[in-house]
């Protein structure tokens, strides 16, 4: 296998110089791989998908048909039919839930459930993905490495630990790391022709999501097929058994879940262009945090010197495969950007990050010392400063998640009930009990919650036991006034919070509560029992 020269050689006597260098490397790497769960234990910070994430893995240790076909019991935050039906003009209030998304495979629920049965725990719970966010970090300085060299691999593992759409992610349950760390154990062994290693981490990233079943036979695939005709391609053999049985293995559940079951492989339809041209543009704003002008720059000052190694192609079959495994990872994103059930967020390109990260150390290690000092100060600058910034709206959302704990805590010990809140996925994670909000339908949530008649006569034919809402009704106004999210959204870079100005619920809505069901005062809260 080449290697490039500045790998070190293993019998060669080690210099106190060299022996400060490996231990300054390794308090480095320690300390970005350790920054995910030193965040995590520290703030508890879950929002958007992520406790839905972790919801899902203890349904599915609860209920295993959750995996193929059964309804998530406690998911009905789309609502419930209202009385008229025009009051939810999306079209989603149907009381009831979809199976699990037709992306996703089980084996990042069965961890997260298995996690649970063992240990009972929230906090080893929501420590999964960070730690995996660490191990990638740690596989990208090995790797690096072993393939362009001990300081090329430090500058690629920091450039991802640092990378914002990782930083961000690497604290959260999203799962998209623990997919990058199979991945990448995958294609490393399969490169090393480890090819029982290569087949376990194949199979196991295949089972992740609908993206790894494409991302990993396609790179180990092209990556023999462009090294054919090199002086020592890998053995055919083994390059069958480390590509078969991962999609052997997979062709039962593909077969069960998308033909006997028949769940669809998309979510709103097929690839649109104008779907493409409205997501593509804010996924590159959110991969770096920044406005599109200048993430298009920083973009270019990573991919510049990562083909820069691929043209050189110094590493040999590695260059080769990293620079396969980013152009797919670019062709799933683009591919994500164009469904209609598909966010904005770019984290599917996460599983591919690796790979340009350690193509831009390989391109820039070649430069010239002021062009790569240049190159590398403005990039470690902008990364710094956004993720200070994502930091504080990390820290500002788990301030609003921890306020509301003592509130879950109690409903979790309460009698059975659907939940009002609109923190449903923390709800549904920590009490255990069925949640109900208005999501993806604002005018249906401000046609219940501001509008008493409206909301008297949803309650009426609706099962909901506990309305959840903040003690102070300006609770969000003020969030919003303080001196952290003020600073925040002052920023140029910063992005909104999520919080609205506007009350959860209107005055007529708080007197009909309050007039007519009793209510506990829980911290910042009020639980208002519903009583039938």
């Amino acid at each position: 296998m080449p290697v490039l020269a500045g790998v070190p050689d293993r019998h060669r006597t080690m210099t106190p110089r060299t022996a400060r260098w490996l231990d300054l490397r390794l308090v480095l790497i320690s300390a970005l791989a350790g920054q995910y769960v030193a965040l995590q234990l520290l703030t508890g910070v879950q929002y958007w998908d992520s406790p839905r994430n972790l919801h899902w893995g203890i349904v599915a240790q609860k209920l295993p048909h959750f995996l193929i076909d059964a309804e998530n019991p406690y998911d009905r935050v789309n609502g419930f039919p209202p009385d008229p039906v025009s009051l939810a003009p999306a079209g989603s209030a149907h009381g009831r839930s979809g199976p699990l998304h037709p992306w996703w495979g089980s084996l990042y629920l069965i961890v997260f459930g298995a996690v649970w049965r063992l240990s009972g725990s929230y906090a080893l719970l929501q420590a999964v993905v960070p730690i995996a966010a660490g191990g990638v970090v740690i596989l990208t300085c090995a790797f690096g490495s072993r393939f362009i060299g001990q300081r090329g691999g430090v500058l690629a593992a920091a450039l991802l630990a640092l990378f914002p759409v990782f930083r961000e992610h690497g604290p959260l349950s999203f799962v998209e790391p623990l997919s990058a760390l199979l991945v990448m154990g995958a294609l490393w062994a399969f490169l090393e022709q480890r090819t029982w290693l290569a087949a376990l981490c194949g199979t196991l990233a295949m089972y992740g999501k609908i993206d790894l079943a494409f991302l990993y036979p396609g790179v180990a695939g092209l990556t023999w097929l462009l090294q054919l005709r090199s002086e020592r391609p890998l053995p055919a053999r083994h390059v069958l058994l480390a590509i078969g049985i991962p999609v052997l293995a997979l062709a039962p559940w593909v077969l069960l879940i998308y033909g006997v079951i028949g769940r669809p492989t998309t979510v709103g339809g097929g690839a649109q262009p104008d779907v493409f041209l409205t997501l593509a543009p804010q996924m590159l704003e959110q991969m770096f945090t920044l406005p599109l002008t200048l993430a298009m720059v920083v973009l270019l000052f990573l991919l510049a010197p990562a083909v820069l190694a691929v043209v050189r192609g110094s590493a040999g079959m590695a260059t080769t495969m990293l620079g396969v495994w980013m152009a797919l990872g670019l062709v799933v994103l683009l591919v994500y950007s164009a469904l209609p059930g598909a966010s904005n967020n770019p984290r599917v390109f996460i599983p591919a990050l690796p790979a340009l990260c350690i193509l831009t150390a390989a391109g820039v290690m070649q430069l010239g010392r002021r062009v790569r000092l240049i190159m590398l100060t403005v990039i470690f600058t902008v990364f710094v400063i956004v993720n200070g910034i994502g930091v504080v709206y990390q820290v500002l959302h788990a301030r609003v998640t921890s306020a509301a704990m003592p509130v879950w805590s109690a409903l979790r010990d309460a009698p059975p009930g659907v939940i009002l809140t609109d923190q449903y996925w923390q709800a549904a994670l920590y009490t255990h009990q069925p949640v109900t909000w208005f999501e993806h339908d604002p005018v249906f949530q401000r046609n219940i919650m501001h509008h008493a008649t409206n909301f008297r006569r949803y309650l009426a034919g609706a099962p909901i036991r506990y309305v959840v809402l903040p003690r102070d009704p300006d609770a969000e106004a003020k969030r919003l006034a303080s001196p952290e999210a003020q600073w925040y959204a002052a920023l140029p870079i910063g992005r909104d919070l999520g919080w609205s100005a506007e009350p959860l619920a209107s005055d007529d809505v708080r007197a009909y509560l309050d007039a007519t069901y009793p209510k506990r005062v829980i911290g910042e809260y009020v639980v208002y029992v519903v009583e039938r």
